[in-house]
């Protein structure tokens, strides 16, 4: 008389066990991407405001320099109107780089949930292999 069993052969468990590891593998691998796709469209802001700061910097500062610098000259020597309107603009440029700097600061290039997410699976999978 033959008994009928459900158990599965040491095969068929490790054959499930590398194909549950494949499959988390491959979601760890898509939350990554798309923790780095967020960080990547953060850097792209912030490269847009530093584009921005050099653009607004440099034709502001050429149309303004020369008014100033002509303006200035009828009070004080033309040398020191320059002189003044170079240290206005390197101030200006000076705060644009700051405020680009600290959005640059908000990107975070490491995935953290994902790097969260591998070691509660390598902890799991401590606990269940033993």
């Amino acid at each position: 008389m033959a008994t009928y069993t459900n158990e599965r052969s040491l095969g068929e468990i490790m054959q499930d066990v590398v194909q549950d590891f494949g499959n988390i593998v491959r979601a760890e691998i898509r939350l990554a991407r798309a923790e780095v796709g967020d960080n990547v469209k953060k850097a792209g802001s912030a490269a847009g405001m530093f584009g921005g700061a050099a653009v607004c910097g440099l034709l502001g500062g050429m149309a303004f320099v020369a008014a100033c610098i002509a303006v200035l000259a009828l009070a004080m020597p033309v040398w020191l109107a320059a002189i003044i309107m170079t240290l206005v603009l390197v101030c200006a440029g000076a705060a644009m780089y700051a405020g680009g700097r600290s959005k640059l600061r908000n990107v975070n290039a490491v995935p953290e949930r994902t790097t969260q997410t591998i070691k509660d699976d390598v902890e799991w999978a401590k606990h269940h292999v033993r």
